[in-house]
C-alpha cells in the first residue's frame, strides 16, 4: 500500500536558557555563555562555538548541560549538523534528562533523514516536559513512520488519541496509516470507520477503506467503499476499471458494464467497445450490446462480434445480414461458421452445409463443422430412404 505522504510541523529548536536558568550555571560557564550568545546574535556561530569549546578544555568546572546545548546549537546554525549531533549525544550521555538536549537530537536526526532514531528522542522528550506538547508525540510518530518503524509509530499515536479530547484530523489519518502497514487492520477500520462518519467528504479515505475490503475478499463492501470514493474524488480510467472488474467477480455484469461506459465515456477506443459490449451481452441486454457497438465502433473484429451477439439473441436475420457483409469483405472463416449457425437454426439445411463444408478444412472449426456435417450427412441419409 502507499504510505502516507507526512507534512509535519516543524519543531521548535531548543537553545537558550531564561536568564533564571543561567543564573543557576557555575560562573565561569555563565560568562562563557553569555558572550557565546552575544556572538551567535551577531551570527558568527562559529566564534561562538570556538568560545564554548576553549572553556570547555580549560574549566575545572562540572560541564553542565546547557553547555553542550549552546555548543550544539551553534553549530547546527553553522549548518554543522553532523558535528552538532556528536555534541547533543555527548552531552546527553552526561545529562540524559536534560530536555532540551533530548529534543535537539531528535530534531538534528529527523534534519539528518535518520527518522527512527528521531522517533526515539523526540518520544523521550516529550516524556521529559513538565506539560507535554501533544504536536511532539505527533512529531515522535511521525518520525517513526518515516523510519518504517511502523509498530512504533502506531503505539505513539495510539497514545496521542486516547490522551487527547479533540484529535487533529492529521493525527487520525496517521495513526491509521501506521496502523495498517503495522499488520493491526482490524484497529486500522474501527478508526477509520469513525472517522468517515465524521468526514464524509474524504474521498481517499473511502478509497482506504475499500482497500482494506479488497485485502479481506470482502467484495459487495469494497465495491461500495470505491463507488462513494468515485463520486467524491474524480476518478482515474484505471481505477473505474478496477471497481468494475469487482464487479464482475461479484457476477454483476450489468453494474461492470455500467462503470466500464462511465470509465470510458462518450469515445471509446474499439477495444473498449467490445469489453462493455461483451458485458452487456453477458447480463443479458444483447440489443443494448449491439446498438453500443455499433454507436461507437466498426471494423471486422467488432463487426463479427456483433453478429455473434446477434445469433446469440436469435435474431438469425439481423446476424446473418451482419456477417454477409463480413464474409464479402474478408472471406472471414468464424463468420462463415456463424452464418452456417444461422442458416442451421432457420432450418435452411443448404445453406447451413455449404457455409460448414467451407470451414471444415480449418483448424479452428475442423471439429465442430464435422460434428454439424455429419448430423446433415444423416438427416440427407433419411431423406433417400424415405423416398425409396
Amino acid at each position: 500500500m502507499k504510505r502516507m505522504r507526512i507534512f509535519a510541523a516543524v519543531l521548535a529548536f531548543c537553545l537558550l536558557l531564561p536568564v533564571a536558568g543561567l543564573a543557576k550555571l557555575p560562573p565561569e560557564a555563565r560568562q562563557t555563555l553569555y558572550k557565546a550568545q552575544i556572538l551567535m546574535d551577531d551570527k558568527k556561530y562559529m566564534d561562538a562555538a570556538a568560545v564554548i569549546r576553549q572553556y570547555m578544555k580549560s574549566t575545572q568546572e562540572t560541564i553542565n548541560g546547557q553547555v553542550y546545548v549552546m555548543l550544539g546549537g551553534a553549530l547546527h546554525e553553522a549548518g554543522e549538523k553532523k558535528q552538532a549531533l556528536e555534541v547533543f549525544r555527548k552531552g546527553h550521555q552526561c545529562s540524559p534528562d536534560n530536555e532540551c538536549l533530548c529534543l535537539n537530537m531528535g530534531i538534528t536526526l529527523y534534519e539528518l533523514e535518520r527518522y527512527a532514531e528521531a522517533g526515539k528522542y523526540l518520544e523521550k522528550a516529550y516524556s521529559l516536559q513538565k506539560a507535554g506538547k501533544d504536536q511532539l508525540l505527533f512529531q515522535a510518530g511521525s518520525a517513526y513512520y518515516l523510519g518504517e518503524k511502523y509498530g512504533e509509530a502506531a503505539r505513539v499515536l495510539l497514545r496521542l488519541m486516547h490522551q487527547s479530547k479533540k484529535p487533529e484530523k492529521q493525527w487520525i489519518r496517521l495513526t491509521i496509516h501506521a496502523l495498517i502497514e503495522s499488520g493491526q487492520t482490524a484497529k486500522a477500520e474501527s478508526i477509520l470507520i469513525r472517522y468517515l462518519n465524521t468526514n464524509p467528504q474524504e474521498g481517499d479515505y473511502w478509497k482506504l477503506l475499500g482497500k482494506l475490503h479488497l485485502d479481506r475478499e470482502e467484495y459487495s463492501e469494497a465495491a461500495a467503499a470505491l463507488e462513494i470514493a468515485h463520486r467524491l474524488t474524480k476518478p482515474s480510467q484505471q481505477d473505474m476499471e478496477r471497481l468494475a472488474s469487482l464487479y464482475r467477480y461479484r457476477n454483476a455484469p450489468l453494474m461492470a458494464a455500467q462503470t466500464l461506459q462511465r470509465a470510458y465515456g462518450n469515445s471509446p477506443d474499439r477495444n473498449q467497445a467490445l469489453k462493455v459490449a461483451a458485458l452487456l451481452a453477458s447480463a443479458g441486454r444483447m440489443q443494448q450490446a449491439v446498438n453500443y457497438l455499433s454507436r461507437h465502433s466498426s471494423g471486422g473484429s467488432v463487426e463479427l462480434e456483433k453478429g455473434k451477439m446477434l445469433y446469440q439473441s436469435r435474431d438469425f436475420k439481423k446476424a446473418e445480414t451482419v456477417l454477409r457483409k463480413l464474409v464479402a469483405k474478408q472471406n472471414q472463416p468464424e463468420a462463415r461458421f456463424y452464418l452456417a449457425l444461422c442458416a442451421w437454426e432457420r432450418k435452411d439445411w443448404k445453406t447451413a452445409k455449404t457455409e460448414l463444408t467451407r470451414v471444415a478444412g480449418q483448424q479452428q472449426f475442423k471439429s465442430r463443422a464435422r460434428a454439424y456435417l455429419a448430423v446433415l450427412d444423416d438427416l440427407d441419409e433419411v431423406r433417400r430412404e424415405a423416398m425409396e
